[in-house]
């Protein structure tokens, strides 16, 4: 039986890298909060309720669980927001201050936003939240551990939370941005092939085709092709394979399921599994789980 989630906790930052939160947020009556952001990364992953919040003073927007809000920024920013009470939040969120992706991931916030925005303003993004970031989620706000032990897995989770949706994004990109340049790219669509990518990442057990994927974010199949390798350094189908294979891992590490079913989350038959998630990660899948 799962561990009940608590209304509302906070890990004191274990280094002055990373701050973690967390648990089920609720009002009384609707309420509109402003908040000061420090510059750096704001993470919040949304697994259930909905709100409305406006940055920097722009339009409203509606969020609803589950669902992933970023916000990259080099300076100080406000964001209002307005609850609702019959709609409590059941949250994670995570905030590592600039210095810290600039020094430890190399994430120069700056040069991301002038590519995303053409300006140092803040990034922000907001998508839905697929199967592998809720299960993060949910790990975290059912931690079964206590005391220091409990700080150190909710840290860890954190962290391969943010690292997940950062590599969803491909903030650190895997090519040499002269690779994409090379096919001249415009703005529009390298955000197609990103949201591409992550539509990719949203359906691993079912993925579209070539020409489905194309049609649904607006690129031919071969600006798709090439553009996807330039930008991520691999083929549409090395990467659903590899993420295909890295999710098996994960369930495997988990304890949660048998090869078989790993085997099936990946697409594979069990023989053909087992030879590609050795030749992987340097381990056979029945010795990971073990």
């Amino acid at each position: 039986m799962p561990a009940p989630v608590p209304e509302q906790w906070h890990v004191p930052a274990m280094t002055a890298s990373l701050s973690i939160s967390g648990g089920i947020l609720r009002m009384d009556q609707d309420q509109a909060i402003t908040e000061q952001n420090d510059a750096g990364l704001k993470l919040v992953l949304l697994l259930g309720g909905e709100l409305r919040y406006s940055m920097q003073k722009h339009r409203q927007i509606g969020l609803k669980g589950p669902a992933v809000h970023l916000s990259l920024s080099r300076s100080p920013f406000m964001v209002s927001h307005a609850f609702h009470a019959a709609s409590p939040l059941h949250y994670v969120a995570v905030r590592m201050p600039e210095e810290a992706l600039q020094e430890g991931l190399d994430l120069d916030i700056g040069r991301h936003a002038r590519q995303r925005n053409g300006t140092d303003t803040p990034f922000f993004l907001d998508r839905q939240a697929n199967r592998i970031l809720q299960a993060l989620g949910r790990q975290l706000l059912a931690c079964p551990l206590r005391g220091n032990l409990r700080d150190l897995y909710l840290a860890g989770k954190a962290l391969e939370l943010t690292a997940t949706v950062l590599a969803g994004l491909e903030l650190i990109p895997a090519a040499s941005p002269a690779q994409a340049d090379a096919l001249m790219l415009s703005p529009r669509q390298l955000d197609a092939l990103h949201e591409a990518r992550a539509r990719l990442l949203e359906q691993l057990s079912d993925p579209p085709g070539l020409a489905a994927l194309g049609r649904q974010v607006g690129l031919n199949v071969t600006t798709l092709t090439r553009g996807f390798r330039a930008v991520f350094g691999c083929s549409v189908y090395q990467f659903v394979r590899d993420q295909r294979l890295e999710l098996a891992y994960r369930m495997l590490a988990a304890g949660r399921c048998t090869v078989a079913q790993a085997a099936f989350a990946a697409g594979y038959s069990d023989s053909h599994f087992s030879k590609a998630f050795q030749k992987r990660f340097g381990i056979a899948p029945r010795g990971l789980r073990r």
